[in-house]
């Protein structure tokens, strides 16, 4: 049986300025590798898939509705990802809408209006917890985490944004948090990510039907980066990726023609300058897995 490069794929994460864990696990051959998989590192947007996962529980639970419809809340950030940061005359969509935004064009918007939804952070981190995934947690709102980047801890708005963004807006809040290893932070394992992907695919999360809905809404993002920059574009998956100033992540299950391959790397570098590296050991660690498993997959620059 072939072997996925292990001392190749460690040294791309050890050479980065910073610290990076990576897990990847092939469903049918059970071949697998991980580097520092069980640390909590900074997720960025990849957090999001924790979101969603509550939001079809409380579905399953009858507490929520993907059917039904919410405006916008005015108590969120705008700045940052996504196209509802766009509108300006109080939206009104379905849960299932806001769920694809987020998904779909990682809208922080989206994403903030199902974190209130849900109830915030807490209800989120427990099923986390309950699942096993005693390392994910997702405590704060995208746009308080932005805001924590900067110092600025008073509550995100419009009008705060445009104080923010006016530089009328400072802090002294702990700027490091968002870049920290403690479960107070939007953060993740490798392990925890790369089982929940496989447990996604396995339907083991709320119902089959759920996990069916998740990982169709996970496959809308095609940008070819990070796992996908050396797949070729025929090849499907679904994943959440994720990346901010020093932070790049992504999670997914990729559909090779060999079977479903389960990967999750995480990567924060000490500085910004530096965070181009992280994009690298992710793109190239996903490729060294698919030339052992699907040499036909890969899509080399020259392609």
């Amino acid at each position: 049986m072939p072997a996925f490069p292990a001392a190749e794929m460690d040294a791309l994460a050890r050479a980065v300025p910073g610290r990076a864990g990576f897990y990847i696990r092939d469903l049918n051959t059970g071949l697998s590798h991980e580097y520092n998989a069980d640390e909590p590192l900074p997720t960025a947007s990849t957090i999001k898939v924790a979101c969603l996962i509550e939001v079809f529980r409380q579905t399953e639970a009858g507490r929520l509705s993907l059917d039904d419809r919410h405006r916008v809340p005015k108590n969120i950030s705008t700045i940052g990802t996504g196209v509802l940061s766009w509108t300006q005359d109080d939206p009104e969509l379905t849960v299932r809408d806001y769920c694809r935004l987020m998904m779909a064009v990682s809208d922080n918007v989206a994403t903030d209006t199902l974190h209130g939804l849900v109830g915030g952070g807490a209800p989120i981190d427990a099923t986390m917890e309950n699942l096993g995934f005693h390392h994910t947690r997702f405590p704060m709102p995208i746009g308080v985490w932005h805001y924590l980047m900067d110092g600025i801890t008073v509550e995100p708005s419009r009008e705060n944004d445009a104080r923010k963004q006016a530089g009328k807006l400072t802090g002294d809040g702990d700027r490091d948090l968002p870049f920290a290893s403690s479960l107070e932070n939007n953060v993740a394992s490798a392990r925890d990510l790369g089982r929940l992907m496989e447990m996604l695919y396995n339907g083991e999360i709320v119902s089959p039907d759920a996990c069916a809905q998740m990982i169709e809404m996970m496959k809308k993002p095609k940008n070819p980066n990070r796992l996908r920059q050396f797949l070729k574009p025929e090849i499907e998956a679904a994943r959440k990726n994720g990346g901010s100033g020093r932070i790049k992540a992504d999670c997914g299950i990729v559909f090779l023609p060999s079977g479903p391959l389960f990967i999750a790397a995480l990567v924060t570098t000490d500085t910004r300058e530096e965070s181009e590296q992280g994009m690298h050991v992710i793109a190239n660690v996903s490729r060294l897995a698919y030339e052992v498993l699907s040499p036909e997959s890969v899509l080399y620059p020259e392609d």
